[in-house]
Parts: C-alpha cells; structure tokens; sequence
C-alpha cells in the first residue's frame, strides 16, 4: 500500500532569468512589455523536472511518504531524466507509462524579480488509469487535454478503496470548468487552489476568501486550501476557517510555490495532523521552494520542515471565528505585495 499516489502530467521546465522587460500595471494585472522583435539578454539559464505532479511526488517523498507516480512520458532524453529524477528520490515509477508517438512535455518559464511567467507545451496524450493498488491518498493535478477520459476509473478506484483524494486542478482542467470535473470534486477530500482560479469557477465575489471558499465547497469538495500568493492562505473545512501568513523570507524565484504548499498540507493531513496545522505546514515549504531556482530543490524534508515550524514561534494559523478578525485580515492582506 502507497500512501500517496500522485497522477498528473510531468514536464522539463527551462528558465530564463532576464531582467529586460518593463514590468506595469494594467488595471490591476501585471504586464511584461518588451519590444518586439529584440534579442534579449538571458542572464541565466536553468534546466529541472517538473510539472505539478511530479512535484508532488518527489515532495511527498521527501516528507517521508510512500509514493507513486502515475503519468505518460516519452522514451526521449526529457522523459529519461524525469524518471531517473523521481526513482532517485524515491518515487515507485510501477505506473509510469511510455508513448513514443509524442515527446515529453516542455515548459519555458521568464522569472523576473522573484516572479515568473510560463510558457507550456502539452502533446498530445492518451490516458488510461492504470490498475492501482491500494492507497491512502491520490493527489490528482494538471492533465493535458483528454484528462476527463481517467475520471470514471479513478472515481471507480476511490470508491472500492475507500481513498482520500487531494485535487489540485490544472489549466485544462480549470477551462473544462464544473460540470466535467463534477465527479471527482464529488469524492474530492481537499481542493487546492488560488485565489484566481477559484474566481475562474465560481465568481470573484470581491476577493472575499470566505465567500470563495463557501462557494467551492458546495461543488462537494470537503475541504478547500485557498492561497492567495504573498498574502497568505486560507484552510475551510468543518474544522473551521483559518488564515495563515506567508512563511517570512527571501524570495528568488516562485515557480512550484502553489505545488509545495498543497503537498506539504496533505502531507500534514496524511499524518494525522488537523486542518490548522496542515495550513501552517504548506506555507513553509512553499517559503524554502521560492528561496531556490525550480520547484523542487527547496522540497524539504519531515524533519526539516518540523524545525522551521518550531523555529518560527509566532507563525500561527489564526481560526476566523467572526466579521471583525476577518476584516483585520483582510486589512492586513490589503498591505503585502502580490
């Protein structure tokens, strides 16, 4: 038995740190404007396996889960290094698929300032589950288009094993929107998003965390982990509604941020620990991620992880218990940067 098995696309991500673009504010949305048709100075250059399930399952690992991997890989020199990736940390590549028909997925991400945007490439997939044995947990992320086409099987899976699942929808996923992603929100024990993508589905309702996540979950949802970048996190469940702050720090570069959250708080879940305490888990090794280039050389470690959480004595979650902590919060939300 597995204690986790994570499903969902890998990638080789490339980054390109420049610091040539003007970075302005468009009514309210951050733009990068360059001149068309420049070369731009690259300063540097940085090459790592990703995608978000990948990232979980090598971050799950490294909390001292037993895990597996479930995805679709071409037998190329990128789908070589993510298996000998996550086999090294200790990741069971038994479902693991190859495709010669497609190559591996690819990502470009431009990082500038502690901040990134990504370019990605999804071939072309053909997806089917593969038998599982039995599991604790599944964490199921980005797919590329077809995703929807393993939903029946899983659902299946989940209900003859009684498995807890953790959903953490990607791009594709997000476009198809509710209604094809009914039947797994249905069995879904935490939903994982921004503050973004959850307007995405059920409406911005004025960045209120609260509303968001009232609305997401009566979708089915039991739990939802909400992030909202630099201003915090937010944990909703029949445990309560709590807000963490970001975990204090540098900032390097944040791709992989949203997926050390997310698999550090099902981690904490998949160890017994509550949902206030989950919620304090994730933004800490989120905070170690961002302090590094790529979204798994700052993965930390149970041990680790527990040392920083004791370190930080006054990085507590606070349980939103009436109106006026939550303006307090959100008062104080108001101030951090994006």
């Amino acid at each position: 038995m597995f204690d986790i098995i994570s499903i969902g696309d890998a990638t080789i991500d490339t980054f390109l740190f420049v610091s040539d673009v003007e970075i302005v504010d468009i009514k309210g949305n951050k733009k990068a404007i360059i001149n068309w048709g420049d070369k731009l100075p690259v300063e540097k250059l940085y090459k790592s396996v990703a995608g978000n399930a990948a990232n979980n399952a090598v971050g799950s690992a490294r909390l001292g889960l037993r895990t597996a991997y479930y995805t679709v890989l071409a037998d190329d020199a990128g789908g070589r290094e993510i298996i000998h990736k996550i086999t090294k940390e200790g990741v069971s590549n038994r479902y693991i698929v190859i495709d010669n028909k497609h190559s591996t997925n690819a990502s470009f991400v431009i990082s500038n300032d502690g901040e990134r945007t990504i370019f990605v490439y999804h071939e072309h997939r053909k997806y089917q589950l593969p038998k599982l044995v039995p599991a604790h947990w599944v964490y199921l992320t980005s797919m590329g288009e077809g995703f929807e086409k393993i939903y029946k099987d899983l659902a299946k899976y989940i209900d003859k094993y009684n498995v807890k699942l953790g959903f953490n929808p990607g791009t594709f996923q997000l476009r198809a929107g509710i209604k094809k992603n009914a039947e797994i929100l249905q069995r879904t024990d935490l939903l994982s998003l921004n503050v973004e993508e959850a307007q995405s589905w059920v409406g911005d309702s004025g960045r209120d965390p609260e509303a968001l996540c009232r609305k997401l979950y009566k979708l089915g949802p039991r739990a939802i982990a909400l992030t909202d970048g630099r201003r915090g996190a937010y944990s909703y469940s029949k445990e309560g509604f709590f807000y963490a702050p970001e975990y204090p720090g540098d900032r390097l570069e944040a791709t992989g941020a949203g997926d050390a959250f997310t698999t550090a708080y099902i981690a904490a879940l998949a160890l017994g620990r509550s949902h206030a305490e989950a919620l304090l888990w994730g933004p800490v090794n989120a905070g170690s991620v961002v302090r590094q280039v790529g979204p798994q050389a700052g993965l930390l470690i149970r041990q680790e992880l527990e040392f920083r959480l004791r370190k930080a004595k006054g990085f507590k979650a606070t349980a939103i218990t009436s109106q006026e902590i939550k303006q307090q919060i959100l008062k104080l939300t108001e101030q951090k940067a994006d």
